[in-house]
């Protein structure tokens, strides 16, 4: 079996430099152009269909994201100061020390929001995104972010695209906030399943270089079935996650520098991450997955 270390070097090479912004250039789209022009929309469509992933830059307003973060700054103010009793009657609360729910599916489909802090694994594997808060139905938490959160998401118009990129008609089956800060025990590149799964992600802070924790991704990689294939096999042969990408020398991944507002959406099919951040950065994403 092949250490951690040996698994790490077999990763992808991240682009730089005019590599890097000629690539995320050729998936990238102004948000008003996808709304008011077809021939745009169709090319977005196009883009993402065939690299498994599209940035639509200036997709959120000023206006809702100031709103978003300032209740989010506050939700966040009454847990450190252990102001939690207004905050137990809408939300399940699983502090690090003091966990009321338990397991994926009991999150996505609770009757309220679930306010979730990511913690260390019990085996001691990797991967666990530790320290990061992630919010399960954030709308749920007020009238206000309810309005908000939708504004920014555009569901209807994004799943028309997803309609004509992959020609399935997709749901949302669940809307989550992201909080990291100083989260460096990230997976590694891996997959979300071989299912027909799409994730729009919609900047809430800015996010401009690496130690802030861009989402990264394989172009391509959500089409790739030798490569599924292979790295599938090695990973039983070496009891890996099924899921994880640990096969991935010689290709190239992009990572994605954005403002607060812009949306990427990614098949969740392909090769992606989180980059680790260093200790003192701060990232907040709104995230949608869309499946049948």
């Amino acid at each position: 079996m092949l250490s951690r270390t040996t698994i790490a070097s077999q990763q992808p090479t991240l682009l730089r430099g005019e590599a890097l912004a000629k690539a995320v250039a050729s998936i990238s789209f102004p948000f008003c152009e996808i709304v008011h022009s077809r021939r745009s929309f169709l090319a977005a469509a196009w883009t993402l269909r065939r690299h498994g992933i599209v940035c639509l830059r200036g997709a959120g307003s000023n206006q809702d994201l100031t709103s978003i973060r300032h209740e989010i700054h506050n939700l966040l103010e009454n847990i450190q100061t252990n102001d939690l009793l207004k905050l137990q009657e809408i939300a399940y609360l699983n502090l690090p020390n003091h966990r009321v729910i338990k397991g994926y599916h009991n999150f996505r489909d609770a009757n309220r929001a679930v306010i979730n802090y990511r913690v260390k694994r019990p085996d001691g594997r990797t991967g666990s995104d530790a320290g990061m808060i992630d919010i399960f139905h954030p709308e749920r938490l007020s009238c206000n972010l309810d309005k908000r959160i939708k504004n920014c998401l555009h569901e209807q118009l994004i799943q028309k695209l997803l309609l004509v990129s992959s020609l399935n008609r997709l749901k949302v089956k669940c809307r989550n906030l992201y909080l990291n800060q100083g989260v460096q025990d990230t997976r590694r590149f891996h997959c979300d399943g071989r299912s027909l799964k799409f994730k729009s992600f919609i900047y809430i802070s800015d996010v401009s270089e690496l130690a802030d924790g861009p989402y990264c991704y394989v172009k391509g990689s959500h089409r790739r079935r030798r490569l599924w294939r292979n790295n599938s096999t090695f990973n039983k042969e070496n009891q890996l996650d099924p899921f994880e990408f640990s096969q991935l020398q010689g290709t190239e991944a992009i990572s994605l520098f954005a403002k607060a507002g812009d949306m990427v959406i990614s098949s969740q099919k392909g090769a992606h991450c989180g980059h680790p951040q260093r200790p003192e950065a701060k990232r907040a994403v709104l995230v949608n997955m869309y499946q049948r």
